[in-house]
């Protein structure tokens, strides 16, 4: 489920988590929590009830949050700026440049940056292999879909891309069958089958 809300003018840091607060609420309304109020890890990443992780995203203008009952991690990234393309240095590694962002674009990279932002806070308890960076994630395509990688645990990311922002929702999900052996590894507690059918990008219209 995903919900946004608007972030009263003129957009201060208080006034971004106050609207993500009621967003998170507003989903886990949605998705059948009894519960509506989340806790926060020492990072301020939200922790949802037992059964309905949740995640948080905003920006000046609007606050966005995710939530996916029954999986084990979810994550939601929205990036309205381009980031500097001398990021890629360190956001890619040589196969995601190669294969993710061949054309070297200001768009694509801001693409990858929320992609990976997503799946980092869908594996964000995935620490000894992330170290609590997010461009440690590792991205790859596969049939056609993007997929997330920390350690052995796994994440689906769906992206919407337009020319104001690029916004990003991972879930975490074992891998599908057909992958590299190196990809093989699978770790208990992940939902196969069903990484994203809970969440809907028809409820995100960022404005500016």
């Amino acid at each position: 489920m995903l919900e946004s809300v608007a972030v009263e003018a003129p957009g201060s840091v208080a006034a971004q988590h106050r609207a993500g607060r009621v967003a998170v609420g507003r989903a886990l309304r949605r998705a059948g929590s009894p519960v509506t109020v989340v806790g926060r890890r020492r990072s301020g990443a939200p922790v949802g009830p037992d059964g309905f992780p949740a995640s948080v995203t905003h920006t000046p203008e609007i606050a966005v949050a995710a939530v996916a009952p029954g999986v084990r991690g979810v994550g939601v990234d929205l990036e309205p700026r381009c980031p500097d393309p001398r990021l890629h240095r360190f956001l890619l590694d040589d196969r995601e440049r190669a294969s993710l962002w061949p054309d070297g674009d200001p768009a694509g990279l801001r693409r990858l940056f929320a992609a990976k932002e997503a799946a980092f806070k869908a594996l964000t308890d995935c620490d000894r292999a992330h170290g609590g960076l997010f461009w440690r994630v590792r991205l790859y395509r596969h049939e056609g879909r993007l997929w997330a990688r920390a350690g052995d645990r796994f994440a689906l990311v769906e992206d919407l891309v337009t020319p104001l922002f690029a916004f990003a929702v991972a879930v975490g999900a074992d891998p599908p069958p057909g992958l590299p052996d190196a990809w093989s590894r699978r770790r208990p507690g992940t939902v196969p089958g069903r990484p994203l059918q809970a969440i809907t990008k028809s409820s995100v219209s960022p404005k500016n």
